[in-house]
């Protein structure tokens, strides 16, 4: 992640990329005064990123106009869960995710966008691939299954859907599956980043920007979008292969070695079984969190076994591997591959 543009920070770039084999590059356009970074910044990543082969990942929202609403909502006395949705429109997410695309332009850079939660931020995705630039977008479960409505939970409990992007109204789901469905948004993320309910999310109880931005997401990630997009037509089989393994993988530059089963690759195998039912809840999954944004949420399939370069390492519920035969996998420089 870069978060100001000192040059030594900048020509750092190139060798992260040669010498370490990282090859992707994150910035926040939100966060003022921590990690929020100015247009110069994020236009100079850009341009070295796209020199050196590297992809920028980009964190879209106008932390500025963001910024004055939260102090205005907290002068106001505006302090509820609900305050964090509303004073981070998708409006903002929108003109930042259009702003990023034209700055990448200009630099001659691909860009993907994180996290994308709106019908604004789809659109300029899907506008700047028409005019054949290399945008790329992802967005992640909760907005697809969760709302603004969560905020208006009771005891508090709203304060587990404080992410950012906040959620949105439901209207924007449609557009989101029908971007899914298309491709028009490429990857399927988790953006997981728990905290616990009691003891952190509750740090913020008498002002909302203090609570920690975050859900625990990324263990029903896949469930999620084979029960709410397979199961009920929103897309095909195939696509949930391309949205949650092979296009990430083209696109980070671990492809063919990771997203595909083929001769010479690894064989990494998740074997999914689309008939066991399940519900999700905190009591029972496997993240040291005690709380679950899809807490309740009746799904059909999970995964039965996997497989990490050919050893089974997850049999139902029960880890069979060994601690530490994980590897650091070194990326190959951007390709604008055909997804």
């Amino acid at each position: 992640m870069v978060g100001d543009m000192r040059q030594e920070v900048i020509d750092e770039i190139p060798l992260m990329i040669e010498e370490e084999g990282v090859t992707s590059f994150k910035v926040f356009m939100a966060y003022k005064n921590n990690l929020q970074v100015d247009d110069e910044t994020l236009f100079r990543v850009l341009r070295t990123a796209a020199k050196s082969g590297a992809l920028v990942q980009v964190h879209a929202e106008n932390g500025d106009v963001i910024e004055v609403l939260v102090k205005e909502a907290l002068a106001n006395g505006q302090v509820e869960p609900k305050y964090h949705a509303l004073t981070r429109p998708p409006e903002a997410e929108g003109e930042a995710t259009a702003r990023a695309i034209r700055l990448a332009e200009i630099a001659g850079a691909p860009l993907y966008v994180v996290h994308v939660t709106c019908a604004q931020a789809a659109d300029a995705i899907s506008d700047a691939r028409k005019r054949g630039l290399p945008i790329y977008g992802e967005t992640c479960p909760q907005y697809l299954v969760c709302d603004v409505t969560d905020y208006e939970r009771p005891d508090f409990v709203g304060a587990k859907y404080v992410m950012s992007p906040p959620l949105r109204d439901r209207a924007h789901q449609d557009v989101l599956w029908g971007k899914l469905r298309n491709l028009e948004l490429q990857s399927f993320g988790s953006d997981q980043c728990s905290f616990n309910l009691r003891g952190q999310k509750d740090l913020g109880r008498e002002d909302f920007s203090k609570i920690p931005n975050g859900p625990p997401t990324i263990e029903d990630r896949m469930a999620i979008l084979y029960q709410y997009g397979v199961q009920q037509g929103q897309i095909s089989l195939q696509k949930f292969v391309a949205l949650t393994a092979t296009n990430p993988a083209k696109l980070f530059g671990l492809y063919p070695r990771k997203g595909t089963i083929a001769i010479g690759s690894d064989a990494d195998i998740v074997i999914w079984d689309p008939h066991v039912e399940r519900t999700i809840s905190a009591s029972t999954h496997h993240m040291n969190v005690d709380n679950s944004i899809f807490e309740g949420m009746k799904v059909i399939g999970k995964p039965k076994y996997v497989f990490l370069r050919g050893a089974l390492i997850i049999v139902e519920d029960t880890f069979t591997g060994v601690v530490g035969m994980g590897k650091f996998q070194r990326c190959e420089r951007f390709s604008n591959v055909p997804l």
